[in-house]
């Protein structure tokens, strides 16, 4: 393998978690007796959930507990309907087995994300995990990228930051490594990564 360290984003990603992410963020603002289009939640959600939060809390002067409800829905979706993305699995697995190291940087909490690792049987598979209890600042900046450079001396040219968003694209390339988005035809583009792909099996072959 040309390259063998692989940093990957988790929502949308590695899991298919946006579905489920746009329906309780719909149901949030619906108890509220605000409609809003699963498209549109999904094209905000897609640039930058937080983001997405500050415009609906600030747009309808909604207040903190607008977040904590729609954790508490979302929570109330079984992992079995946020399953790993097609090839995850086995892609995750092949670079291990070629002797190279899966890493992962997420916004999401460490509770949920390690709950569907372990749901799934994929935790092993990473060399270490960085999410959003961590206190590294989010993406698009690159402090949990370099930190992983760092810490385990990652070869740039040897390594990948994989992700579905353009913010994801963005912290790979501040800190100089070679970036890969993944094309999921839901309307975002990316037209400054060092490569596209349309399934994470393609990663395998860059």
């Amino acid at each position: 393998m040309k390259y063998t360290e692989y940093i990957w984003d988790f929502d949308g990603t590695l899991f298919d978690t946006y579905p489920v992410m746009v329906k309780a963020f719909q149901r949030a603002l619906r108890e509220l007796g605000i409609e809003e289009k699963p498209d549109t939640l999904l094209y905000f959600m897609k640039k930058s959930i937080a983001e997405t939060i500050g415009y609906y809390q600030d747009r309808y002067l909604l207040g903190e507990l607008f977040f904590k409800r729609y954790l508490e829905i979302r929570q109330s979706y079984s992992l079995d309907e946020q399953p790993p993305i097609s090839g995850a699995v086995k892609v995750c697995c092949q670079i291990v087995q070629q002797g190279g190291r899966n890493f992962i940087v997420s916004h999401r909490e460490s509770p949920s994300l390690y709950a569907f690792l372990d749901h799934y049987g994929m935790r092993q598979l990473f060399t270490e995990i960085i999410t959003g209890n961590d206190g590294y600042e989010r993406k698009p900046n690159p402090e949990a990228f370099n930190y992983l450079v760092k810490k385990y001396q990652l070869k740039k040219g040897s390594t990948l930051a994989i992700g579905d968003r353009i913010l994801d694209i963005q912290a790979g390339r501040e800190a100089g490594i070679k970036t890969v988005f993944i094309n999921l035809n839901d309307g975002l583009e990316c037209d400054f990564a060092d490569f596209k792909i349309n399934s994470l099996e393609e990663a395998l072959s860059l």
